[in-house]
């Protein structure tokens, strides 16, 4: 329906540019497109013409056939000589520079529109998400969606103890959340903490205090921003790719605005995180549960399967736990157990894992470790564990902690998690028929190993 009070508007094209003109005035209250033209009509300019149902002219002759026409916009570049019609002579024309400044108004507004469309997409899409990964995921996938990055991180960061915690790696192959390193002093990271707007890196190679260890495999250019909760930062968020590459102003801003965004979903996604915890979490020793062990047991096999190599598992068995809650009570139980908790954080390395299974069992997962590797590492925690002394406060008599530890490796001894647990219990079941304080392993052969260790 015609807007009586907008301008008549005629465009001349003769070329792909004016696309964009046609579909930003299309829907622009103060312009009635009444007609199009262009010697070829089956350009892609034209095209659009038609599915708008705006008037196609061959010639600029044929103009003269639309009425009114009030101004012409001639984007043809001097193709068409307009003077040389002389119906359109008194018709107010753009031409020339001015109308190549007139499309790139039109884009312009246009991009800033399709860029609010996208922060606001964003952030529908960050609300939508219920739990922390899917936050960590949904920021840094945006990220990348915004500026047209290949690759990025997202970076949890401790101000208290200053280390990093990788939350979520896009791009790098063989890299997972959860990685953890310490801040550098000095290096970019620390640097980015100061910072109120992004910060650009054209090429990380020739910038030798870039720390970010998982984006220096390969990584070229970077955009990087501070995630902050009120003046405390909570996160860096890191894009780039592996080519050098110039990231726009309207990336650069896109990025800034999307950092706002990222910070409130990233608190929201750290305080989601602290409930997850809770309920993975044991209260007692502050280790994961039974329930989590076993969806991580699930998990490292179908790692394992997928990528090859091999693991092992570890269930230790406290010998003596009931003696010393019958004689010396169940708030010493407690301390003996919180005491292993703490050996088992000392005795591992950060891709290990260890659960509490039950009253007084553990469970431990090596990955890329065999059974040979894992003889050491549960004797070095056998051994330590002897020497947790807990003493009796009403006449001063001590007692040793000992624990006895079945070993069992995959993928040698099947393919699902009952077989692995029950080889590794009946390792458990020959430490403890043998006189308790040792570590036994199960081979694919079907029996022990000889790998055992001599009592204390």
């Amino acid at each position: 329906m015609r807007d009586n009070n907008a301008m008549n508007v005629a465009i001349i094209g003769a070329s792909d540019e004016a696309a964009s003109i046609i579909s930003s005035l299309k829907n622009h209250l103060s312009a009635n497109i009444v007609g199009f033209c262009d010697p070829d009509l089956n350009s892609a300019s034209a095209l659009i013409a038609e599915g708008l149902d705006i008037p196609l002219f061959e010639r600029l002759e044929q103009l003269s056939a639309i009425g009114d026409v009030d101004l012409i916009i001639d984007i043809s570049d001097g193709k068409l000589a307009i003077d040389s019609v002389d119906s359109l002579k008194r018709i107010e024309v753009i031409s020339g520079v001015s109308a190549r400044f007139v499309k790139e108004l039109i884009a312009a507004q246009r991009s800033g529109e399709e860029a609010l469309t996208s922060i606001i997409d964003a952030g529908f899409d960050l609300a939508s998400k219920k739990d922390s990964q899917s936050i960590f995921r949904s920021i840094l996938e945006n990220a990348l969606k915004l500026t047209g990055s290949k690759a990025g991180t997202l970076i949890i960061f401790n101000e208290r103890t200053e280390t990093c915690r990788l939350a979520e790696v896009i791009g790098y192959s063989g890299k997972s959340g959860g990685h953890t390193w310490e801040l550098q002093p000095g290096g970019i990271t620390e640097q980015l903490l100061d910072l109120q707007e992004p910060m650009f890196i054209q090429d990380i190679n020739q910038e030798p205090l870039f720390d970010n260890p998982v984006m220096n495999e390969g990584t070229v250019s970077v955009l990087a921003s501070a995630l902050k909760e009120a003046d405390e930062v909570i996160g860096l968020l890191f894009v780039g790719d592996f080519k050098p590459r110039q990231f726009s102003e309207r990336d650069i801003s896109l990025f800034s605005y999307f950092a706002l965004q990222a910070s409130l979903a990233l608190q929201k996604a750290l305080l989601i995180e602290k409930n997850e915890e809770l309920v993975v979490i044991d209260s007692l020793t502050g280790i994961y549960n039974k329930n989590h062990f076993f969806a991580s047991l699930d998990m490292e096999m179908k790692r394992t399967e997928r990528y090859g190599g091999n693991f092992s598992l570890l269930l230790i068995d406290l010998d003596n736990l009931d003696y010393i809650n019958d004689y010396l009570g169940r708030s010493k139980g407690d301390l003996a157990l919180k005491k292993v908790a703490e050996i088992l954080r000392l005795c591992l390395r950060q891709t290990d894992y260890s659960a509490r299974l039950g009253d007084d069992e553990f469970a431990v997962i090596l990955p890329n470790t065999n059974s040979s590797q894992a003889t050491i590492v549960a004797n070095r925690i056998r051994r330590q564990i002897n020497d947790i002394s807990i003493k009796s406060e009403t006449d001063g008599k001590s007692i040793k902690l000992t624990a006895s530890i079945g070993i069992a490796e995959f993928p040698c001894l099947g393919n699902d998690c009952d077989d692995l647990m029950n080889a590794a219990s009946t390792a458990l079941y020959i430490c403890k028929q043998r006189g308790r304080n040792l570590v036994c392993c199960f081979e694919d052969t079907g029996g022990l190993s000889n790998a055992e260790s001599a009592k204390s």
